[in-house]
């Protein structure tokens, strides 16, 4: 008997122990598995009515650190008993870190007295709240012996009630940490949203645009659901406004990154099918809820709100699997990001539903962490999409340049790289010359051996062009046997002398594989400047453009006096 009394008082101090908060020794963390609670299923109780059903009713008692009913539910009572074992007063902040709740009520009863109600939630303005602070929250000077704690709860939204019981100075310390934590999320996050944005200023790559809408809309949707933006925009607005923010933040950023996959992946080329339902979930969803707004229900909005963020989560996934089918570039990075994030958002969803996962911290940012990441990650698929496309651009703009027999520049390209050289040349008045090149009996090759060894006569002399070139010279292929060699730095005389380089070079040219010697040759035509100046005049803007069709006319001239040969018209 003895026996048994024993483990019946151990079983009740227990029992005891498990329902009751003793402080100071329990200073920080949260409250849920010490909370008593029923709903309120026929009509609004007094304080008086809900502390009878507390000692009458079959009461639910609370199996995780978050106590989650659902959306649109009945209103909840909450009952807490705080037991102060310490002679002193011990002050504490109790908060409920679910932003959202739209009315919340606290009694705090001693000796069987109420000694202070607390009223506050996501209704009230800001300046009116118990504390000026993003969630509901109050501080107490807890005295010695037990305090009961009461809440009723009532919201639109999801009814997820973390409450967390800490003493003031653990309170103050959890608050520096998470603006720590929360900072350097955000911080990433915007900074690749800006410098994406500024990029498709720049470049008018639809998806860089997207990428950033999507990260700021993601940021701005997490300071709203976790009460940062609702320092700003409260009461004010209506007691439900702060509900409809959050829900159409939510479809901003689910359509934005939707529409960035689509553009990204370019899903519409190889996943017709799965594209035109992106684009009308993103369309009837978001018609849907302002629908539900226009009529002012709230539940219903919701509800489609989270089914496009369900949504979300799962067509990310699925246009991930289509690209890497389709043999897409960045398709497994894709994935990787898309899974990550849709992991750490249900890690997050089932923490706060206190289901499987246990509500801490680390559970609940959880989402922010996965966003981030996977921010990173897209960022990184185009980043390397950029450089991919810079070196693209690069090669286009070299082969609009280039001409592709020869390898020289082109008409296009000599202009370019002249225009660059040219003003500083003006400026300090510098010499100049340039040489036009004409291979000799050029058709007369083609008739005889073919254009394929025409061809290959362009690329030899071409080849014997770029050899005899200094560093500052720009040759290019004029057009069909022509070439033009700019010489900067290089007076009429000194061009003349460079030309019979050339020339030697060319007739120094030999070939194999034919019946007969081919012997090459070529006539050259000089213009080119003496003491800086050209024509009697000092060079100019206009001076290339007319000192071309000298050495044209000098060409000529070598062409009539039997080719060969180096001309120069003064």
């Amino acid at each position: 008997m003895i026996l048994f009394y024993s483990v019946m008082s151990l079983f009740i101090s227990f029992t005891l122990h498990a329902d009751t908060i003793e402080i100071p020794s329990f200073s920080k963390g949260s409250v849920g598995k010490h909370t008593a609670y029923f709903r309120e299923r026929d009509g609004k109780l007094s304080l008086t009515e809900a502390r009878q059903q507390f000692q009458t009713t079959e009461l639910s008692l609370g199996s995780s650190n978050s106590i989650s009913l659902g959306i649109g539910v009945d209103p909840v009572w909450m009952s807490v008993k705080v037991n102060n074992v310490a002679n002193t007063s011990q002050d504490y902040r109790l908060s409920v870190e679910t932003p959202w709740i739209d009315y919340i009520d606290t009694w705090l009863i001693k000796d069987g007295q109420v000694i202070k109600h607390i009223a506050g939630g996501d209704a009230f303005s800001f300046d009116t709240r118990p504390m000026q602070y993003r969630f509901y929250a109050f501080e107490h000077a807890y005295l010695p012996g037990i305090t009961d704690i009461i809440m009723r709860v009532e919201t639109k939204g999801p009814m997820a009630l973390p409450v967390q019981f800490n003493s003031v100075e653990n309170a103050i310390n959890r608050d520096i940490v998470s603006g720590y934590q929360y900072g350097a999320l955000y911080g990433i996050m915007v900074a690749l949203a800006l410098y994406n944005l500024v990029l498709f200023v720049f470049i008018r790559q639809r998806e860089y645009g997207l990428y950033g809408l999507y990260l700021l809309g993601f940021v701005l949707n997490s300071l709203s659901y976790t009460g940062q933006l609702h320092t700003i925009i409260t009461y004010d607005f209506g007691p439900y406004f702060q509900d409809w923010l959050d829900i159409f933040l939510m479809i901003t950023y689910s359509v934005a990154g939707l529409h960035f996959a689509r553009s990204l992946l370019h899903t519409k080329e190889y996943a017709p099918r799965l594209d035109k339902f992106v684009l009308r979930t993103t369309l009837y969803i978001p018609l849907g809820m302002l629908i539900g707004f226009a009529f002012n229900q709230l539940f219903f909005s919701m509800v489609l709100a989270f089914i496009l963020n369900t949504c979300f989560v799962m067509l990310f996934i699925a246009m991930g699997i289509k690209a890497l089918q389709a043999q897409k570039p960045f398709a497994v990075l894709f994935i990787l990001s898309s899974v990550t994030a849709a992991v750490c958002i249900t890690i997050s969803t089932l923490a706060v539903a206190g289901v499987l996962v246990p509500y801490n911290d680390y559970t609940f940012k959880a989402i922010e962490v996965g966003m981030a990441f996977e921010a990173i990650l897209l960022a990184s698929i185009l980043a390397r999409q950029f450089r991919i496309a810079q070196i693209d651009k690069l090669i286009a703009e070299k082969y609009a340049r280039t001409d592709p027999l020869t390898e020289l520049n082109n008409r296009r390209g000599f202009k370019v790289l002249t225009e660059l050289t040219w003003p500083n040349i003006v400026d300090t008045q510098r010499n100049i010359s340039v040489a036009l090149i004409d291979i000799d009996f050029f058709k007369k090759v083609n008739d005889e051996y073919g254009h394929s060894k025409g061809d290959e006569v362009l690329k030899k002399v071409a080849k014997a062009i770029a050899e005899t070139s200094r560093e500052g010279d720009i040759s290019a292929r004029w057009g069909g046997e022509e070439f033009i060699v700019f010489l900067p730095d290089t007076t009429r005389d000194g061009a003349i002398m460079h030309a019979e380089r050339i020339r030697e070079a060319i007739e120094a040219i030999s070939f194999t594989g034919i019946d007969c010697e081919l012997m090459l040759t070529a006539s050259i035509g000089v213009a080119g400047s003496v003491a800086a100046r050209f024509e009697d005049e000092s060079i100019n803007h206009d001076t290339l453009e007319v000192m071309i069709k000298n050495a044209d006319r000098a060409l000529y001239i070598a062409k009539q006096d039997g080719k060969n040969q180096v001309r120069v018209v003064s």
